[in-house]
C-alpha cells in the first residue's frame, strides 16, 4: 500500500515537473522575437530517495526552477563596447554638422570671402582714384564680416541644438535610473520558482545595455541580484535609492549653455563615456577651441586692416567693434566709399595703403608668426575635418565590434527554435510517459482495493 502510494505521488509529481517545463519552452517560443530576452532553461532535480523495506528507492523528479542562459563575460564586453560606440557616434555626429555649417571649400566660404576681400584692395590699388573700386571694397569688407559672423552664429545654433539633446539626453537617462531603482526593489521580493525574477533580470539588462550606451555606465550584480550603477565617477543606482542627473543652465560669454551636473548637490560628472561623453566633448572642447581660432583670425584681421587703413587722410578704420559678433563696417564708411584711403598722402595715385592691405594676405600674422590668414584658417578647418573623420572611423569600427560581439551573445542568450522544439518534444514525451505511469499505479491500486 505505501508503495502504491509513493508511486502514485512520484507519478504526481513527474506530471507537475514536465508540465512547468512545456511552460518554460513556451514561454522561449512566444518570446523568441522580444529584445533583451533571455533563453530559459527548465531546472529539474531527482528528489531524495525513500527508505522501504526493499531498500532506498528513488521517488522522482522535482521542479526546482528557472534559470537564464547568460554569458556575464560577453555581456560585459558588449557594454563595454557599446559605450565606446556611443561615445564615437555622437563625436562625429555633432562634428558633421559643424562641418556642414563652415562650408569649405565653397563659393560662400570663408576662404573665397578672404580672397574676394584682398583681391579688392588690389584692384584699389591698381586705380586708386576711381569710385567704383572703392564702393566694391566697402561691399567685400561687409561680406567678409558679415562672412564670419554668419559661421559663429551657425555654431550658436550648433551649441543650441546640442544643449536640447543633451536635456533629453539626461532625462532619458533619468528615467531608465528611476526604473533601475525599481527593479531592484522588486528583484529583492521576486520569485524564482514563478520565473517573474528572471523576467525582472532581463529588463534590467536591458537597461543596463541602453545606460552603457547613453552614458558609459558601468555595474556590479550584488548576491541578491541588486545592481549597482555607476556613472561619471559616481554610484547613481544602489538598491532602490537613485541619484539623478540634471542639465544645468549657465550663462557665458553672454550666452546660455546647458551643462551636465549631478541633480543632488550640482557635481560634475568625471571621465563620462557614451553618447553623453561624446556629446559633452564635442560642445565643451572641440566646438570652442575652432571657435577660439576664428576669434582669433577675425581679431587679427580686424586690428591689421585698421591700423594700416586708419594712416591715411580720413583717419577712419574699416571696421567697428571688437569681437566676431559686433564687428560691422565702419558707418561713416559704409555712407560714404570716398572715406576709403587708397594712399597715405591722399594725393592721385597714391596706393601705398591698398597695396599694404593686399599685401595681408601673404603675411604671416598668425600662430605665432608662422601663417597667413588663408594658411590659419585651413589650417582649423582640416585639424577639424581631420578629427571628423576620425570619429567617423572609430565609430564605423565600434558598430562592427558590437555587432560581432552581440552575434556571440546572441548564441547564448537567443532562443533557437529547432533547440525548443526538440526540447518541447521530449518534454511532450515524458509528460505522456508520466499520464501512463499515474494510469499504471492508479490502476494497481484500484485492484488492491477490490481485493
Amino acid at each position: 500500500m505505501p508503495g502504491l502510494i509513493a508511486g502514485l505521488e512520484m507519478a504526481r509529481r513527474a506530471l507537475l515537473t514536465h508540465q512547468s517545463t512545456l511552460t518554460v519552452t513556451g514561454h522561449n517560443i512566444a518570446n523568441v522575437a522580444t529584445p533583451g530576452f533571455t533563453r530559459r532553461r527548465a531546472v529539474l532535480e531527482p528528489t531524495l530517495p525513500e527508505e522501504t523495506p526493499e531498500g532506498r528507492l528513488g521517488s522522482g523528479v522535482t521542479f526546482v526552477g528557472v534559470e537564464r542562459k547568460r554569458d556575464v563575460f560577453i555581456d560585459s564586453q558588449v557594454r563595454e563596447e557599446r559605450g565606446l560606440l556611443g561615445k564615437w557616434s555622437a563625436r562625429a555626429e555633432s562634428l558633421l554638422r559643424v562641418e556642414g555649417v563652415i562650408n569649405e571649400p565653397g563659393e560662400n566660404g570663408l576662404s573665397e570671402l578672404m580672397n574676394q576681400f584682398w583681391n579688392s584692395w588690389l584692384d584699389l590699388s591698381n586705380q586708386p582714384e576711381d569710385l567704383a573700386t572703392r564702393a566694391v571694397v566697402v561691399q567685400k569688407s561687409d561680406a567678409l564680416i558679415e562672412g564670419f559672423r554668419r559661421q559663429d552664429d551657425r555654431i550658436d545654433a550648433i551649441l543650441e541644438g546640442s544643449d536640447r539633446e543633451l536635456e533629453q539626453l539626461v532625462e532619458r537617462i533619468n528615467t531608465r535610473l528611476e526604473e533601475l531603482g525599481e527593479l531592484n526593489g522588486q528583484i529583492g521580493t521576486g520569485s524564482l520558482q514563478d520565473g517573474s525574477y528572471a523576467d525582472l533580470e532581463d529588463r534590467r539588462d536591458l537597461l543596463i545595455d541602453e545606460l552603457a550606451e547613453l552614458a558609459g555606465a558601468s555595474h556590479l550584480v550584488r548576491a541578491d541580484g541588486q545592481t549597482v550603477v555607476r556613472i561619471g565617477g559616481r554610484t547613481v543606482v544602489q538598491g532602490s535609492a537613485v541619484d539623478l542627473l540634471a542639465s544645468q543652465r549657465f550663462s557665458a560669454e553672454n550666452k546660455v549653455h546647458s551643462r551636465v551636473v549631478f541633480a543632488l548637490d550640482n557635481g560634475e560628472p568625471h571621465n563620462l563615456s557614451g553618447r553623453l561623453g561624446g556629446l559633452t566633448e564635442v560642445r565643451e572642447e572641440v566646438i570652442p577651441e575652432f571657435r577660439q581660432k576664428l576669434e582669433t583670425l577675425s581679431l587679427k584681421l580686424v586690428e591689421s586692416v585698421n591700423r594700416l587703413h586708419a594712416a591715411g587722410p580720413s583717419r577712419t578704420p574699416i571696421f567697428s567693434g571688437g569681437k566676431i559678433a559686433d564687428f560691422e563696417v565702419n558707418e561713416t564708411i559704409m555712407n560714404d566709399p570716398n572715406k576709403v584711403n587708397a594712399g597715405s598722402s591722399g594725393d592721385s595715385g597714391d596706393n601705398d595703403i591698398a597695396l599694404a592691405i593686399a599685401a595681408l594676405r601673404d603675411a604671416r600674422m598668425l600662430a605665432n608668426s608662422t601663417s597667413t590668414p588663408s594658411e590659419y584658417y585651413s589650417s582649423a578647418v582640416s585639424s577639424l575635418g581631420a578629427i571628423t573623420q576620425q570619429a567617423g572611423l572609430v565609430a564605423e569600427g565600434q558598430t562592427n565590434a558590437v555587432q560581432s560581439l552581440e552575434a556571440q551573445r546572441q548564441s547564448a542568450i537567443g532562443v533557437n527554435l529547432d533547440e525548443e522544439l526538440a526540447q518541447l518534444v521530449e518534454s511532450q514525451r515524458a509528460y505522456q510517459a508520466a499520464a501512463r505511469l499515474f494510469s499504471v499505479f492508479d490502476g494497481l491500486y484500484d485492484t488492491l482495493l477490490q481485493m
